[in-house]
């Protein structure tokens, strides 16, 4: 039997591509439901993300589909496997949102990461005393925070940089970040060394947005673009939550601020010499 579940963003992909595919062959829901020996309501749950499906029963679906083109029917498998794989994050379901956990599985495997940063430095370059100083300068709300749990949890996010198949990470942080003073002078300094560290990485893309570029369509607040094999989607973040975005259009505006982003910011030799003369002024 197929299993309940929290959607996520690569269910409700999965879901998408099935319902897409059903509709290719004019089924309506209960047609479909009946031609698979299903209810319609546990396809419906399927095609909206609450539902997983075990590889017979989606061979068995796709057969009677008629899909038979075998890149189409690889790429719904390899989605319907890791909408169900567990990773090292889901020992701290709990801690952090169920979203968060969600965005972290889809970063583990990221072939692309784009990153714009108004006010602070991107979380995949953060040290661990930037960390923990950023998140003191929160607001608890009657909350206790887990920092220790929190900043190993950053902390090891931060490995899918050097991994055996890293994505390549983009990143455009705006002047404003280099000067916020989180944790002190020692703190800022150690974190802009960083920057400089990392920005030496092949798949790492560093670009500072200095004060002189003026007004600029990322004013509008920081946001991530992330790419998988599978999906892409946007993290927008506020105070207390985040937003994921993946319909294709707000995917392509936002590709389309972050080129005006980049071809304003420094390049990745004069962002970097840039670090180097504040962290020789600090």
């Amino acid at each position: 039997m197929d299993n309940p579940q929290r959607p996520t963003m690569r269910s409700r992909k999965l879901g998408t591509m099935l319902r897409e595919l059903r509709e290719s062959r004019d089924l309506t829901l209960q047609k479909a439901a009946r031609l698979l020996n299903r209810t319609p309501s546990s396809l419906s749950k399927l095609e909206t993300g609450k539902r997983g499906i075990r590889r017979p029963a989606l061979e068995h679906m796709l057969d009677r589909y008629e899909l038979t083109d075998p890149d189409h029917r690889k790429a719904i498998y390899a989605l319907a496997r890791r909408s169900s794989e567990r990773g090292w994050w889901h020992r701290y379901e709990g801690k952090i949102s169920p979203s968060m956990l969600d965005y972290i599985s889809l970063e583990a495997d990221a072939e692309a990461i784009k990153s714009f940063q108004l006010h602070l430095i991107p979380g995949l370059l953060q040290t661990e005393d930037y960390v923990r100083a950023n998140m003191a300068s929160g607001v608890s709300q009657g909350r206790t925070l887990d920092v220790d749990g929190l900043v190993d949890i950053r902390m090891r996010r931060q490995q899918v940089l050097f991994g055996e198949n890293p994505p390549h990470l983009w990143a455009i942080v705006s002047e404003a970040a280099l000067h916020q003073q989180f944790g002190g002078p020692d703190v800022m300094k150690a974190q802009l060394r960083r920057l400089i560290e990392l920005s030496l990485l092949p798949n790492v893309t560093l670009q500072i947005l200095p004060f002189s570029a003026g007004a600029h369509p990322g004013l509008n607040g920081s946001f991530t673009t992330l790419t998988t094999k599978e999906l892409s989607v946007v993290l927008v973040e506020n105070l207390t939550s985040g937003w994921y975005l993946e319909q294709a259009d707000d995917i392509r505006r936002h590709n389309v601020v972050f080129d005006h982003l980049r071809a304003v910011a420094l390049s990745p030799s004069d962002s970097r010499s840039l670090i180097e003369r504040l962290v020789s002024e600090a």
